[in-house]
């Protein structure tokens, strides 16, 4: 069973896909490793893919301290823990970091809400349009890349069942059937994909969300009411 990976910001939730082991331990092989891949793209989209991904404002901002150049990001950090979907939380070590902080939240439009025990709380801005398309698209490459390493995952597999089947340590119509079932497999695999990465577009999109595809749609649709009916989608 795989462990619960769930993002309870945003609900997107990996346990929805559940492994279901067969007689064969390439199949079984191929099946694990097929959903980490679909895993670690989740687990990409939550920590990479963001509206307002303000973690590195104050990384490469170069001040002056005591007439010496300083980075302020050495001196001040967004607090990753207390960020939320409207508003950032950033720890400064000195009051005399103040201003160079305000200046940076004044360049990326962060509005300061509360300033107490070296913590300032700000709103973030409304992400735009474009912030959204990018974000989305961001997302899209990833699914790409993760897609093509369900391929790489099948092929790898297929590659050690002829390898076993020229030393004899497989029967041929063994390989048959687990190849098969891999190909089977991997195409289950690929329409999770697709459920999530839409499901991923969907939180970042809001009401701007539109299918990019009727095969995507349908895919979307079909495992949408599997899980409602069920609760997990069985591969």
């Amino acid at each position: 069973m795989p462990d619960p990976l769930e993002d309870e910001k945003h609900g997107i939730n990996i346990n929805v896909l559940q492994i279901k082991e067969v007689d064969n331990t390439y199949v079984n092989s191929s099946k694990e490793r097929m959903f980490d891949v679909v895993r670690l793209f989740v687990a990409n989209c939550e920590g990479s893919v963001s509206l307002n991904d303000f973690n590195q404002i104050f990384k490469t901002v170069t001040v002056w301290i005591k007439f010496r150049p300083r980075k302020l990001g050495t001196y001040v950090e967004v607090i990753k823990e207390r960020t939320t979907d409207k508003t950032i939380s950033v720890r400064y070590s000195s009051n005399e970091y103040i201003p160079h902080v305000k200046e940076v939240l004044r360049e990326h439009k962060l509005r300061i809400k509360t300033i107490e025990n070296n913590v300032i709380t700000c709103q973030v801005p409304k992400p735009s349009d474009q912030d959204i398309e990018i974000a989305v698209q961001k997302i899209k490459i990833l699914a790409t890349t993760a897609r093509s390493s369900l391929s790489q995952v099948k092929a790898d597999t297929i590659q050690r069942l002829q390898a076993a089947l020229k030393n004899e340590y497989i029967e041929a119509k063994d390989v048959k059937y687990a190849i098969s079932n891999i190909e089977k497999v991997e195409l289950q695999m690929a329409a999770m994909l697709t459920y999530f990465r839409l499901e991923n577009e969907k939180l970042i999109s809001g009401r701007n969300f539109n299918f990019d595809a009727v095969e995507a749609k349908d895919i979307w649709t079909t495992i949408s009411r599997k899980i409602k009916k069920s609760g997990n989608i069985e591969v």
